[in-house]
């Protein structure tokens, strides 16, 4: 086999979806939660020390996997479960602040700790997404990128490590109370329209998507097609429901990208960081978990359901984690963008504007 087919980007694609595919069976036949993202992600992840140059993965295959997810999503909102999201509005919010001043602190010691600006302990610990905190440290003078992605790459793998074994094995596995995941039978899910409402379907998920990215949404790829499915949830013939197949090939599209762009092949960096990192987010799942427990019952949810919803973890990898155990995804979406949507236009400005002024401070000090 030549040189130049083994580094063709052709290639590095099929050897990593290869990979990827290995990792998901191979998790699926030990039994482990969440085969077809936790395989991909630790099996890319792993090979990506040894064999980067010949592995490559697509944002594209990332953003299908996140359109299929988020239709999936869409199709659990109801006109029940918004009026439900209303009455969770106080819950949400002062469970994100709860977690958000804990997160400070945590940032703030860790930032003490390892020597770090205010800027890359604060991005680097807050629970808000992966690659919106990245963007937002490229954004801010005093925030080193490369930090911020390790402290949230660290952050990550420790979420989706541990906290689906806590919801599987710890806590109670039942329904939440409003909708749960249905299954469709049929082979691709647009077939569960006619001709017309598929154009139609396809058009409005176009559009959302469209509109998501020219406003710039956080994870248009996911909130478009959300929205599209709500819509039609709501106001259409009801949303589609995603077949077995595609749910797997979007959680194997989505854990391939983790672990093709999740940087933990610095030795010197993982050494320097590791431990004051994972006691922190040991400790935020430790203050979720308990905040879980204390407002499930109030709320009349499912612990588990409560947990999943405020766990620091992303909204897809929680959201995938909550079709795994049948709890209600409304609930689980909603908790997840309340916090994102908290943090980049509430909090991310008093960042900017803190870390501003304590550089103003500094330079004036020099002059």
């Amino acid at each position: 086999m030549s040189a130049n087919l083994i580094e063709s980007k052709s290639f590095r694609v099929i050897f990593t979806a290869f990979l990827a595919f290995l990792g998901g069976y191979a998790f699926d036949s030990l039994g482990i939660y969440l085969p077809w993202m936790l395989g991909p992600l630790f099996v890319v992840m792993i090979a990506k020390v040894k064999l980067r140059k010949y592995l490559f993965w697509s944002k594209t295959f990332r953003s299908t996997g996140l359109v299929i997810l988020g239709l999936q999503l869409g199709s659990s909102f109801t006109k029940q479960s918004l009026n439900e999201m209303i009455e969770y509005l106080p819950v949400m919010l002062f469970t994100t602040i709860a977690i958000i001043l804990f997160t400070v602190l945590t940032g703030w010691f860790v930032g003490k700790r390892m020597n770090l600006s205010l800027g890359t302990s604060m991005l680097g610990s807050f629970p808000g997404g992966l690659s919106q905190m990245v963007v937002l440290s490229e954004e801010m003078k005093d925030s080193d990128e490369t930090v911020v992605g390790f402290m949230q790459t660290l952050r990550v793998i420790l979420v989706i490590s541990i906290v689906p074994w806590i919801v599987t094995h710890v806590m109670s596995v039942g329904s939440g109370s409003g909708t749960v995941m249905t299954i469709s039978e049929r082979p691709f899910f647009l077939f569960d329209y006619d001709g017309k409402l598929a154009i139609m379907m396809l058009l409005t998920l176009l559009i959302f998507i469209f509109f998501t990215k020219k406003v710039n949404f956080p994870l248009p790829f996911l909130l478009g097609p959300l929205m599209a499915a709500t819509l039609f949830n709501l106001a259409g013939p009801g949303a589609p429901q995603i077949p077995d197949f595609w749910l797997n090939l979007s959680q194997l599209l989505i854990g391939a990208h983790l672990g093709y762009t999740l940087k933990v092949d610095n030795p010197r960096l993982f050494r320097k960081m590791f431990g004051a990192v994972f006691v922190g987010n040991v400790l935020l799942i430790g203050l979720c978990y308990y905040l879980s427990v204390q407002f499930a019952p109030i709320l009349s949810l499912q612990p588990n359901e409560l947990f999943l919803s405020m766990a620091p973890g992303g909204v897809a990898e929680m959201a995938v984690t909550a079709m795994s155990v049948h709890v209600d995804l409304s609930v689980v979406t909603s908790f997840h963008l309340f916090r994102i949507l908290f943090i980049l236009f509430f909090l991310s400005p008093i960042i900017k504007w803190l870390v501003g002024r304590n550089h103003g401070k500094q330079e004036q000090g020099q002059s």
